[in-house]
Formats: structure tokens, sequence, C-alpha cells
């Protein structure tokens, strides 16, 4: 299955079975497990709580002052979620990063639960009902469009 969206939330949803289709022109790019692990050096599983350490500035959603991408991924990497870093956050070798994840401890866990994608909510439609019917052009013609096949 492939998602089309420019928005990065989605990322969170990657597997080996869901990808992403980010289209920008020349600069379209369908995002796997590979690319997040490239691109970020986590897992896609982990992205919410990446986004939540590092905050979403499209989102108006701060994360913890002195953490950024690098230092988020070296975190989860680390304790491989974002409660497990706060759980041991008495761990974290560097003393900035230590106190600012625990002095940020609720905004964090707040910016996971606005971040987090909820799969529980019920869909509104039958699953039949969400099949793409379109047949005018097929995917394998719109991705070779746009120059990805």
């Amino acid at each position: 299955m492939i998602i089309s969206s420019f928005d990065s939330d989605f990322f969170q949803l990657i597997t080996n079975h869901v990808s992403v289709l980010r289209y920008r022109g020349d600069k379209t790019v369908i995002c796997t497990p590979d690319f997040i692990k490239e691109k970020f050096g986590i897992a896609p599983s982990q992205y919410a709580d990446f986004k939540s350490l590092v905050g979403d500035v499209s989102d108006n959603i701060k994360g913890a002052d002195r953490v950024g991408p690098k230092t988020a991924a070296l975190l989860l990497n680390e304790f491989g979620t974002l409660q497990n870093i706060l759980i041991n956050a008495d761990k974290i070798k560097r003393p900035s990063i230590r106190e600012s994840v625990t002095g940020n401890s609720e905004r964090l866990k707040m910016n996971y639960k606005i971040i987090r994608l909820d799969n529980s909510a019920l869909l509104p439609f039958e699953i039949s009902e969400l099949k793409y019917t379109f047949t005018e052009i097929t995917t394998n013609e719109v991705l070779k469009g746009i120059g990805l096949k």
C-alpha cells in the first residue's frame, strides 16, 4: 500500500507493506523503512517518539531543548522509545540532555499524545468502499509519469 501525502506524520505508518509517496516533482520519493533509517537513523515505529523529542515546527510543537535530530536518534537507538528514555533519564550520559529531558518530560508526553496516530478509531466506511476504482489511469502509469517507474 502507498500513502500519498506531504505530511511526515505518516512516516510512523511505514512498514515493509506500507510506503509513503512524497510527490515533489523531480525530488519525488517513495519513503520506505530503509529511507527512514537512512534519513533519521531510526525505525519508522520510532518516528512519533523522534518528533516528540525534536518537536515539529509545522504543527507548532516544541521538543526538548538541546535535543535535535542526531541526539534524538542516539537516544532512541539506546533506549528504544520515548517512554524508556523518560524512565531511564538518569542514565543519559550528557548532563545537559539529561536535564532537558527530565525538565521537559510532561511536554514530551503530551507531544507523543498529539503526534502518535491513533489506530483504534473505527472507520466510517466498509473496507470494500475504500477500494480505488478509477480506471482511466493505472498506478503504474502515474508512477511512470512522475519518473518513479
